[in-house]
């Protein structure tokens, strides 16, 4: 009869992907360091050999899979989407498509005050991401599934425009507190029916930083960001998801900000932007799990041998301790060498 202590080595050196994932994202040591990337260019995809995302996860062993990118594959998208030049999607928001994995906003439905008069905002219950997480959970029942979303900063600037949302910071406030409000409802909303759905996970991804400083004042963000972001991740926590927040730039400034509101995971971060993942990790101890943090730049100008170099070094000094998900600085993008996305991969499990 086997006693405790082998069941528990057992389970512990036997974990799925979903495994993997949930466990360092809860801060405990896994039988190895788990790998997911919040998105993979179709260029990268297609030049590793690939005919799609999901074959790619599948092939590749990849711990977990962000339904995002299967927006663009599913229903009458997979064929409308690719010869658009331009997409208005369900707010209203005009994006420019650029060939690369992410569109840029250009046309903002609420450009000023007056315009929020009336303005009604897309049902939750209607949005395509509900069917992404239901697809990719019937494909991948044992590997995590986690949802991109906008939640505060980023899904109130595209509706008015980065220049109008900062400005009613101080001119406006009233103005910046109603569109947050109304996003955040919608939002709210949205993570608790993708977690029904399926999803494990729910990345907000609203940039708050240049690679200097940040956008914003320290004050000013916890005013107009930080009560919405905070009213985000409980709205996760309580629908049974786990919480990642990721953002460009140097957070030194809000990091303990960000952290204080409960988040379960932090990253990816720009190692670019100042953002060291073992200093973090002193500085933060056992408080949230990292995510990261191969430079993109390096995964796109460097060697085989400079990629494998940093990945070891960031498993070696973080791995042994748990709560850590190795991962680029950013997403894959269209510039990164195929050959390099592959050692970074692989190299993360030597």
């Amino acid at each position: 009869m086997l006693s405790f202590s082998s069941v528990f080595m057992i389970a512990y050196w036997n974990m799925n992907s979903r495994e993997r994932i949930m466990t360092a994202l809860a801060g405990r040591k896994t039988d190895r360091v788990p790998f997911m990337e919040m998105g993979i260019d179709w260029a990268v995809i297609k030049d590793l050999g690939y005919s799609s995302y999901l074959k790619m996860i599948e092939d590749m062993n990849l711990d977990g899979v962000c339904v995002n990118q299967m927006l663009y594959v599913l229903g009458w998208r997979r064929w409308v989407i690719p010869h658009l030049k331009y997409y208005t999607d369900e707010w209203g928001v005009k994006s420019r498509m650029t060939g690369e994995l992410l569109p840029i906003p250009v046309g903002h439905p609420i450009p000023s005050p007056d315009f929020l008069k009336g303005f009604k905002p897309p049902r939750p219950e209607k949005s395509p991401l509900i069917k992404a997480v239901r697809h990719v959970r019937r494909r991948f029942p044992d590997r995590a599934v986690a949802v991109l979303s906008r939640n505060d900063f980023a899904a109130s600037w595209y509706l008015c425009g980065m220049d109008v949302l900062m400005m009613s910071f101080v001119d406006n406030p009233d103005f910046a507190d109603r569109l947050s409000e109304m996003v955040s409802d919608y939002y709210t909303r949205l993570f608790c029916l993708c977690i029904q759905a399926g999803a494990d996970i729910i990345y907000l991804t609203d940039d708050y930083a240049f690679k200097t400083s940040t956008l914003m004042s320290r004050e000013h963000f916890k005013r107009f960001v930080l009560p919405w972001l905070t009213r985000g991740v409980k709205a996760v926590h309580d629908a049974g998801g786990i919480c990642i927040k990721h953002t460009d730039g140097d957070i030194s400034g809000i990091l303990d900000l960000i952290v204080d509101t409960g988040i379960d995971g932090l990253g990816p971060l720009e190692p670019a932007a100042g953002n060291n993942l073992v200093e973090l990790r002193k500085t933060l101890g056992a408080k949230v799990a990292l995510l990261g943090n191969v430079d993109v730049d390096l995964l796109s100008r460097g060697s085989i041998d400079d990629v494998r170099s940093v990945t070891q070094t960031l498993v070696r000094e973080l791995g042994p301790r748990g709560g850590f998900i190795l991962s680029s600085g950013n997403t894959i993008t269209a510039s990164v060498k195929p050959e390099n996305f592959r050692a970074m991969v692989e190299s993360g499990r030597e």
